[in-house]
């Protein structure tokens, strides 16, 4: 069973990998990059190729499996092939993507709308020879309204070979509220006949112990939200230590320092560190055991450069890592 980084669109860019990596690299074995648009002319954008180049991955010491996202089986083709002519061999497919834009094209989540048009299209696709090459898997939500829906979508997925099903037991209407359903989720893993992965809401170790403990014969659990609000879950889980106020700190600035080869103004960077003290900032509390929240606060209100490094000192002068 391995344990893998979740492809978060807009934040687990190959800048963020790469710190990440550098500081937390104990207990990951994989990072997905966030989804590859591939379009109709057989192209990949020159900013998602970035993500895949590498120098920017395997040359910095990092295993990435990219995710694509296309809902047609001549450009899946196209995408496996040219994702394996650059030395992948496993792609993954994006089905879950909720994003209203996204699934109005029937891409992500808005392809489990038409289990059958999913049937002709995988048909296709694994009656090329290039899924015989390669490692072929799919992320998935349990459809749109309704979980049940998964029940039409399950038995489309098991007729072919997929190298993992990776299922995040949400319908697309949920985005990320609510709770994942484990009953549809414990269906699924009993019935498919591909290896099945897991993804949603492992937030602490004892998370992750009572999704083993119920599915002991995962391929994969994948962490998302949960490791980007606490860095160091992975190694945790691997049974190491939990993060030090240390750690944040050099990881934050790793992380700007390698935003700086991607992103040229420094606002822009400030926009990005300002979602990631989003997530991060519930690590910690004041030194008077305070909630840290005003010194969050400070940070995602910063109007500049100066207000954003002055708010940040303040953080790491005042505030200390809970005890978890």
């Amino acid at each position: 069973m391995r344990t893998s980084f979740a492809p978060m669109e807009g934040i687990t860019l190959y800048c963020y990998r790469n710190a990440h990596h550098r500081i937390f690299e104990e207990g990951i074995d994989v990072y997905y990059t966030p989804f590859l648009s591939i379009y109709k002319h057989h192209s990949i954008k020159k900013r998602d190729i970035r993500e895949i180049l590498p120098e920017n991955n395997s040359e910095q010491g990092i295993r990435i499996i990219p995710q694509i996202m296309a809902n047609d089986a001549d450009e899946i083709i196209w995408a496996l092939g040219e994702l394996h002519s650059r030395g992948y061999d496993e792609i993954n497919l994006n089905m879950g993507c909720p994003v209203g834009t996204v699934v109005s094209k029937h891409k992500g989540s808005g392809m489990l709308e038409d289990p059958e048009r999913l049937d002709v299209l995988f048909a296709e696709v694994f009656d090329d020879k290039i899924t015989r090459d390669i490692k072929f898997s799919v992320k998935t939500r349990l459809g749109l309204v309704n979980p049940h829906e998964f029940e039409d979508i399950l038995p489309v997925l098991n007729k072919y070979p997929f190298s993992s099903v990776i299922i995040h037991p949400r319908v697309r209407t949920q985005m990320y509220k609510g709770l994942p359903d484990i009953g549809v989720f414990s269906w699924a893993y009993e019935n498919s006949k591909n290896p099945v992965g897991y993804n949603g809401n492992i937030f602490h170790v004892e998370d992750y112990q009572r999704i083993i403990g119920q599915f002991p014969d995962l391929c994969e659990v994948m962490l998302g939200r949960g490791l980007v609000a606490n860095p160091a879950l992975a190694r945790q889980i691997s049974g190491g230590s939990g993060i030090t106020l240390l750690e944040l700190k050099d990881f934050i600035r790793e992380l700007e320092n390698c935003y700086k080869v991607e992103i040229p103004a420094e606002e822009s960077i400030m926009h990005k560190m300002k979602e990631i003290w989003f997530y991060v900032g519930n690590l910690l509390i004041q030194e008077n055991g305070q909630a840290a929240e005003p010194y969050i606060h400070k940070i995602r209100t910063a109007k500049n450069i100066a207000e954003y490094r002055n708010a940040e000192r303040a953080v790491f002068k005042n505030c200390i890592i809970k005890e978890t």
